[in-house]
């Protein structure tokens, strides 16, 4: 038995394959708002001069909260100016290698350079939330600027040896 099919159907059934399989390719997040308790996360982030034009950013990860478990923390400034087809790109796009200390948290720290310091930001991405998975990445992002008033950081030290004991 041969099953034919029109023309029409065929586009039809090309563009629906294409139209699906390129949506799992597209980098989608869904924008997590503000709240009362920033979704349970408990951080703090440090900004410190390094020297000539660049700061270093210190991020101090005691609690993932409702995110539990984070995909990636990252810190970005995107380029206010957009391309031909009305993109922004990334001034700067650093992710935060978290360490664990002796108290449990963890630390990351990354350097970037002052200027990008009034429009960067730090997100978290996670494909959780309340611990149910998520058809896309949620992301979570708070603007450095929240924290520039603050002094210096106190970054306890990394709990000894990494190794094996590293968990993600």
């Amino acid at each position: 038995m041969s099953i034919k099919f029109s023309r029409l159907a065929t586009a039809v059934l090309l563009v629906a394959v294409i139209f699906l399989m390129s949506g799992r390719s597209w980098a989608i997040y869904n924008v997590l708002g503000p709240s009362k308790d920033e979704w349970g996360l408990k951080y703090d982030v440090q900004v410190n001069d390094a020297g000539g034009d660049k700061v270093n950013v210190v991020f101090t990860l005691a609690d993932e909260g409702r995110l539990k478990p984070i995909y990636s923390i990252e810190l970005i400034a995107m380029n206010p100016e957009t391309d031909s087809q009305g993109g922004h790109g990334y001034d700067v796009k650093e992710k935060f290698e978290l360490k664990p200390t002796a108290d449990g948290r963890r630390v990351g720290q990354v350097q970037m350079r002052k200027e990008f310091l009034d429009h960067a930001q730090i997100r978290i991405l996670t494909d959780r939330f309340d611990g149910q998975p998520q058809r896309w990445l949620a992301n979570y992002e708070t603007p450095i600027r929240r924290f520039l008033d603050k002094g210096p950081a106190e970054v306890p030290p990394l709990a000894s040896p990494l190794g094996s004991k590293l968990t993600k």
